[in-house]
């Protein structure tokens, strides 16, 4: 058994339900041609809406007593309240196992087994028609070596196409944009140098036809309020100037120095990798498809004269624990100084909440940055396109490697 479960990952209570699954024959095949390991077992919902079901993904905020092959989905009382509301009374909402299936700790599929099918649920719309999204996600059949069949025809891999790495790329432009230096985004830097340069000629206009008449007019000398208010600006837009070049040179030497990065999901335990910047197009290492490099990408940068790479996440693994990481010690002092971080931002707002350790409920927010900048840490939510709660959006936590 432990050959289909990842090793970071096993517990007894997985090993008993999978063995107990109906959907185990599967996950065999699967982890044996694909390289697949299983990491979490789910619980997944339907009820019955116009004479067909409709599928979604439990929620729980603990994940490991999903494992437990004795556990009750009818008898669960906070499983009830979590995932009831919202819908009316009428509606009976029923449960049914699932296994996530990883690569390299990075969730790939979702397998169970429903209404005598075997069940295989991609990260993206694997087949071009359905009658739903689950449906356009899901590859269905009787028979494993039918499901097998239409994996090979449709040439699935796991981490092997732009739909299912699109987590393990984040989006630099977004990242760099927000980095601060005391306080200062480099997005508000550049903004504020762009702006006292349009000012130089959008406003005072007075003073600027006093010094076009100086260069092609009449030729008379400019008076010493102009000559002094434009000394002024100058000197303001030359230190604005400075403030982006400085904190572009401190961005690109965070990236220089590279990320430890820390994923969560809707399952368990943690993902764990590290991030490198790669300069020009990248092929995904197992497949063929190629992420392209992106001008847009550094269109705010080339007044500057700096170009950033796309940053990729890679020797990723899952762990049930931090503790497990054979460099955990090194993670530990920013770890235990982001938590005390996190806990001054909660006492700030009542909306503001931890939802896991380590992690917010809220990213992108107009008053609060996504950097926190003592601690060079950043986070960057990528999100999978498809069911409320599915286990493959993952949060991920940027971590300044120690130096």
């Amino acid at each position: 058994m432990n050959k289909y479960i990842d090793d970071n990952m096993h517990t007894a209570e997985l090993e008993q339900s999978l063995n107990g699954s109906e959907v185990f024959p599967m996950v065999k095949d699967l982890c044996y041609k694909y390289d697949l390991r299983v990491s979490q077992r789910l619980m997944l919902t339907k009820y019955k809406y116009d004479n067909d079901w409709e599928r979604g993904f439990a929620e729980t905020k603990d994940y490991d007593k999903f494992n437990d092959i004795n556990f009750d989905s009818t008898q669960d009382e906070q499983l009830k309240k979590d995932n009831k509301a919202g819908y009316s009374d009428d509606i009976t909402l029923l449960y049914n196992e699932a296994f996530v299936l990883d690569y390299q700790g990075v969730p790939q599929a979702v397998v169970y087994f429903d209404e005598g099918n075997f069940c295989f649920q991609a990260n993206y719309e694997i087949k071009d028609r359905g009658k739903d999204t689950w449906d356009r996600f899901t590859v269905t059949s009787n028979k494993v070596s039918q499901v097998l069949k239409t994996l090979r025809r449709k040439k699935w891999k796991p981490l092997s196409t732009r739909e299912n790495y699109q987590a393990m790329r984040l989006n630099t432009r977004d990242m760099i944009k927000d980095f601060r230096v005391e306080g200062v985004s480099l997005s508000k830097a550049i903004s504020e140098h762009q702006s006292a340069i349009t000012d130089l000629t959008y406003n005072n206009k007075d003073k600027l036809s006093e010094i076009l008449d100086n260069l092609y007019g009449s030729k008379n000398s400019i008076s010493h309020a102009t000559n002094e208010h434009y000394a002024q600006k100058f000197k303001g837009i030359e230190n604005l100037n400075t403030r982006v070049h400085s904190t572009l040179k401190e961005v690109k030497a965070e990236l220089d120095n590279k990320f430890t990065a820390i994923g969560i999901t809707h399952s368990g335990g943690w993902i764990v990798g590290e991030v490198y910047e790669h300069q020009g197009d990248y092929k995904i290492p197992n497949g063929e498809d190629i992420l392209y490099a992106v001008n847009n990408d550094n269109r705010d940068f080339e007044d500057y004269d700096k170009e950033f790479g796309q940053l990729i996440i890679h020797k990723t693994q899952r762990v049930h624990n931090l503790e497990q990481l054979d460099f955990f010690d090194s993670l530990k002092p920013t770890l235990t100084m982001l938590k005390v971080h996190l806990q001054d931002w909660e006492n700030k707002e009542d909306r503001n909440e931890t939802i896991r350790e380590y992690f917010k409920n809220e990213y992108g927010r107009y008053s609060d940055s996504n950097w926190i900048e003592e601690l060079g840490c950043y986070y960057q939510p990528n999100g999978i396109y498809g069911a409320k709660y599915n286990p493959y959006s993952i949060i991920w936590l940027l971590m300044a490697k120690p130096q």
